[in-house]
């Protein structure tokens, strides 16, 4: 009777509760009773405050009781700098503790067990979350160069023009179009010459001399020049966004060249400078870029950025004059003269070094246009001569830009060995070239700053390792390109396979007992595409057969620094193992490599673990310049076989015919006096670049014959 007496006015309680008042009317809630151990014992609390306790769980409402906001500002409290700095540190290294791992970190910073486990199940989760949306960013970029991609290629299909067709349609509609374009070229230098209250002087942007700065006198010398570089534009735009007639796309490519024809009769007398011995190239390339279109501004037009951002590409930039200075707008309007030095690692392509006007207008909000144009005529003062050319990026999305680059030069190419000879339209100095460049660099410091591909590695650290990979590129694309400066003297040899070209250059860096660095490079031509070539050099099963650094050992990638357009663009740390030696006796790689049509790379060298450990773990910025370690680079430059390739129209260059490959390394040496280099050296160096050409190339082909069963160099 007692029981359900009690029971009965529990019910009533309730009741009484779910109203929002007590049983004698007041609003005050009652006691709620719980019954343990079979109704032996009871216990009260107030039902105000069971019900704030489970709001407080739930998150659903405020709560007024003290003990409530006491637990809720427990929760809430923040970690000290000392307590994140240890876990995040801890993180970089391991991002799953086991249980004497909690203990130890809970012991150091001063927190539980619990909180310790939380925080790194809540910094696994912000990672996952980050590596998600970034790969999320990445796709929808990757498809809108794909989309762009087809909407080019359905235009240049709608349009095409042949001219060796006699239909008189399509003749008539070059004509229109060409009476179009000459009539917009003659529309925008009246403009000009209005706006600048002088006769107008249609091809001024071409008839400039290179030592003529005695044409400009005085106040007339910045007038003349921005005139000119406002020439240079309109034609740059004109070539930017025309569709039809004036380009040609190159089947198998994501490229188109110049029709000279229908330039010709665009720009009638543009080409009085191509003197003999002169050859045209031009190209246009498109790309999607995953920076600010401003960054991509601020990299083109500072000397030392636009260095760093073409390591492979550019060997020297520096501006000589400076005829408009930059403003709070920035670079808009600027106006320099600048000498850039290009090279092609492959000792066969000498470098290209260039002068030019370089010309940075913003057309409109997130359109910008930055030109480039010589002054000289191709003579004696230069073998190089850039007609209007340069970059017209447009904004997409606030991180990512469409950059339409445009190279067009007149260039002497006598020193170019033949091997190399059909590559020169279009490849090795090509647009394509360019905004591939732009792209891979691009998506690598986006991945560096804001993608965890390596969480185990900090943030400074990933930047560290990535200045070393650009460093370890431009050191060995310079150190095998046929420089025309005096930076490395060449002891013997031209480069190709049956004449390895040995050079040397003075050096201060590294040990004392060496004072001079020694590369070795050689040209060779593969009966194998470029695709098959890349991948197997990249397998680390077969590494051991062929790499004087391996020696052998079992290699496993260690860590993705960054990665860059695809997963052929990537910075790793390898890690190279000997059968039963200790972890301690490892071997730590940093390699560099890339892969694309207008040329493809792997370039790498051996750096110490604990220096790889210490730039890790205990990241510092590395000084500007050079900084850091010395590191001799190792490597291999593959570009497609273009004549091999072209009875295969339709298929994607690089994936048939053969490939032109360079390979290279440097070694530090001692000198002997007088700054000579020791003829044992040389040859030394002759001898293992021989044994690893035909290391090289038998691997290539058993794992070619292995994999594809048939063996490339034996038909």
């Amino acid at each position: 009777m007692e029981m359900n007496q009690q029971h009965n006015e529990g019910n009533e309680s309730f009741v009484a509760l779910m109203n929002g008042v007590a049983g004698d009317g007041t609003a005050t809630l009652p006691l709620v009773s719980f019954n343990q151990n079979d109704g032996e014992q009871s216990m009260s609390i107030p039902a105000r405050e069971l019900f704030a306790a489970i709001e407080a769980d739930s998150g659903l409402l405020p709560v007024n009781s003290s003990n409530t906001n006491e637990k809720r500002k427990r929760r809430l409290q923040r970690l000290t700098g000392k307590q994140s700095e240890v876990l995040e540190g801890f993180f970089s290294i391991c991002g799953h503790p086991d249980d004497g791992q909690k203990r130890h970190l809970s012991e150091t910073t001063g927190l539980g067990l619990d909180q310790v486990k939380f925080w790194f199940q809540n910094k696994r989760t912000q990672v996952k979350t980050m590596c998600w949306k970034e790969e999320n960013y990445k796709l929808s970029v990757e498809n809108e160069i794909l989309r762009d991609e087809n909407r080019r290629v359905k235009i240049a299909h709608c349009t095409a023009i042949c001219l060796t067709c006699r239909n008189s349609s399509v003749q008539n509609q070059l004509a229109v179009e060409m009476e179009r374009l000459m009539g917009q070229s003659e529309r925008l230098q009246q403009e000009i010459a209005r706006s600048n209250g002088t006769p107008p002087a249609a091809n001024l942007a071409f008839q400039l001399n290179s030592s003529a700065d005695y044409v400009f006198s005085g106040q007339h010398d910045q007038q003349m020049i921005a005139e000119l570089a406002k020439n240079a534009m309109h034609a740059l735009i004109i070539l930017a966004e025309s569709h039809v007639a004036l380009w040609f796309p190159v089947p198998g490519c994501s490229y188109e060249v110049l029709n000279k024809m229908a330039y010709d009769q665009a720009y009638p007398g543009d080409n009085s400078a191509n003197a003999i011995g002169f050859k045209t190239e031009a190209t246009r390339a498109v790309s999607m870029v995953m920076m600010d279109y401003k960054s991509v501004v601020d990299f083109l037009m500072d000397p030392y950025n636009y260095r760093t951002f073409f390591p492979e590409v550019i060997s020297g930039a520096v501006t000589n004059r400076i005829y408009t200075w930059p403003t709070s707008d920035g670079y808009n309007g600027v106006i320099q003269l600048m000498t850039v030095e290009m090279m092609f690692p492959s000792p066969l392509v000498p470098a290209r070094k260039c002068t030019f006007l370089r010309y940075c207008n913003v057309l409109n909000e997130g359109l910008v246009v930055v030109i480039d144009v010589s002054l000289d005529d191709g003579s004696i003062f230069s073998k190089c001569r850039k007609m209007p050319s340069g970059f017209l990026i447009q904004s997409i999305r606030p991180n990512s830009c469409k950059v339409t680059a445009i190279e067009h030069v007149l260039a002497d190419d006598t020193g170019v060995h033949e091997l190399y000879q059909p590559c020169m339209n279009g490849l090795v100095f090509g647009a394509r070239r360019w905004v591939a460049t732009m792209a891979r660099q691009s998506a690598r410091m986006r991945d560096v700053h804001h993608n965890k591909t390596a969480p185990q590695v900090s943030t400074k650290g990933r930047k560290n390792l990535m200045k070393l990979a650009d460093d370890l590129l431009a050191s060995f694309a310079g150190g095998i390109t046929a420089t025309g400066g005096g930076t490395w003297t060449v002891v013997i040899g031209a480069g190709t396979e049956k004449d390895i070209r040995v050079a040397y250059r003075r050096t201060t860096e590294g040990s004392s007992s060496y004072n001079a660095i020694l590369s070795v490079s050689a040209s060779l031509r593969l009966p194998l595409p470029m695709r098959k070539t890349f991948d197997l050099l990249r397998n680390l099963t077969h590494r051991c057969k062929w790499d004087v650094l391996v020696h052998g050992s079992v290699v496993k990638e260690e860590v993705t620094i960054a990665r860059g357009v695809g997963n052929d663009d990537t910075v790793t740390v390898l890690h190279c193992k000997r059968a039963g030696r200790e972890d301690r006796g490892r071997t730590m790689i940093l390699q560099n490599n890339g892969y694309d049509a207008s040329g493809s790379f792997m370039v790498y060298s051996q750096i110490d673990s604990e220096l790889m450990n210490t730039m890790v773990l205990s990241p510092s910025d590395l000084p500007p310049g050079r900084g850091g370690p010395s590191l001799y680079p190792t490597g291999f430059s593959l570009l497609p076989d273009v004549e091999a390739a072209q009875d295969s129209s339709g298929i994607a260059l690089g994936e048939v015919g053969g490939t032109l490959m360079t390979m290279g390394f440097q070694i530090p040496v001692k000198l002997a006096s007088g700054d000579r280099m020791y003829s044992r050296s040389a040859a030394s160096a002759i001898r293992l670049m021989t044994d690893t050409i035909a290391l090289v190339k038998k691997t290539l082909m058993n794992e070619h014959s292995g994999i594809y069963g048939v063996s490339p160099f034996h038909p």
